[in-house]
């Protein structure tokens, strides 16, 4: 049977770029009935962007978050245009957008005006600073957030110029998932109460939630950020290089674990190092004896022999693999989290990136692929109501496409 969060959740996205439609992709994975308005001109124009000269014109990542999707082209900027959209506002459970703060109130789609044909809409508007704040209005795009909330630190070269180097997760991500996690609670809100909700996700501050770890020690502890590498070196929490020149992380911080880890590597003399006479955890803070040992232990087998005493033995630990790596990776392949879908200009096979979720022991579909630009429209403005007439009508108008 296949997993269905959503079903009967019918989403308006009016979103381009990052992060709306990431978040739309995952009402889209969890089952949501996802349409996806794009304007007659560029459209989306992440679609055209970075790498789509290598996929028949579609770009990887447009291709990735537009999934299960259906797409319809509306020219908002007319009044015919605004009215449909308000037509199918009404028949809508969610309405996402990401438009700079207050532009889609000045097109007519915005939240007073969707509530007034839909009092149980949920309405989620997703920005970089939010809809309030001395930075509501900057002009910025992704990498202004990592900026302002620290994640990305400034990278110097030797002639004193600096890069944004952001080689992880970012905050159009954090904002993603936020704004997703909201909208499922809110929907929840609608059904029992009736009320629909008005939702202002800030990418920024979603970041500064993630880095809730971090900054928590920072304000009361007077950490900073980001720490030197080198300080308070955690013998018992590191990486260690292999026989094969790989790299195994150990995390054996609690006594049962090290004293396991002891008698796995045929090192019971190691036991009695450290003391958890203060607390649970004995990290080996700054003994550098001891790391060198272990350093030189943990080349004494392959990263794939320790991965199997980590896991024979109940040690705490992992081995490390680099992104380039991970799609080839038994952890995730086993979990499906690499999929491939037909390229939907091409046909061609396409490598992407599943949902994290599993319902039911089950992995989460992908039903379409990113839609072309107008694919959907007469068949999703049959199912909300209109006409054949009516449908010719705005094409023939140039209201939708």
């Amino acid at each position: 049977m296949t997993p269905n969060l959503l079903s009967n959740v019918r989403v308006l996205d009016l979103s381009r770029l990052l992060p709306g439609p990431y978040l739309t992709m995952m009402l889209g994975d969890f089952g949501a009935d996802v349409v996806k308005i794009e304007d007659p001109g560029v459209g989306d124009y992440l679609r055209g962007a970075l790498d789509a000269q290598h996929h028949g014109g579609v770009s990887s990542l447009y291709q990735w978050i537009n999934r299960n999707k259906r797409g319809v082209i509306v020219d908002l900027k007319s009044d015919a245009g605004r009215e449909l959209i308000h037509r199918m506002a009404a028949d809508c459970d969610v309405v996402v957008e990401g438009a700079r703060p207050g532009a889609s109130a000045r097109l007519g789609v915005g939240y007073d005006d969707i509530r007034a044909v839909n009092p149980k809409i949920v309405y989620c508007s997703v920005s970089g600073f939010g809809q309030t704040g001395p930075f509501t209005h900057l002009a910025s795009h992704g990498g202004a957030y990592d900026a302002v909330t620290g994640l990305a630190v400034p990278y110097e070269f030797e002639d004193g110029t600096f890069v944004q180097h952001r080689p992880y997760p970012h905050a159009l991500v954090y904002g993603s998932w936020l704004g997703a996690a909201a909208v499922c609670a809110a929907l929840v809100k609608a059904r029992d109460t009736g009320e629909g909700s008005y939702l202002d996700i800030s990418c920024a501050d979603a970041t500064v939630m993630a880095l809730g770890q971090e900054l928590v020690d920072v304000m009361n502890n007077g950490a900073g950020w980001p720490p030197p590498p080198e300080d308070d070196i955690e013998v018992r929490y590191c990486y260690y290089r292999t026989k094969d020149d790989r790299f195994m992380l150990i995390q054996a911080v609690e006594r049962h674990f090290w004293e396991g880890f002891c008698d796995a590597a045929e090192r019971p003399d190691l036991k009695a190092r450290g003391d958890w006479s203060h607390g649970r955890m004995e990290f080996g803070v700054d003994d550098l004896e001891l790391r060198h040992e272990l350093q030189q232990l943990f080349r004494s087998r392959t990263q794939a022999e320790w991965t199997d005493l980590f896991l024979e033995k109940n040690i705490a630990g992992a081995p490390y693999y680099p992104v380039t790596e991970l799609s080839e990776v038994d952890v995730f392949r086993e979990r499906e989290m690499f999929r491939t879908q037909p390229n939907p200009e091409t046909g061609e096979p396409f490598r992407t990136v599943g949902n994290a979720v599993r319902v039911d022991g089950a992995s989460l579909p992908i039903e379409r692929t990113a839609p072309r630009p107008g694919q959907h429209t007469a068949e999703v403005l049959a199912d909300f109501g209109l006409t054949a007439t009516e449908i010719a009508d705005l094409q023939t108008e140039g209201v939708v496409v």
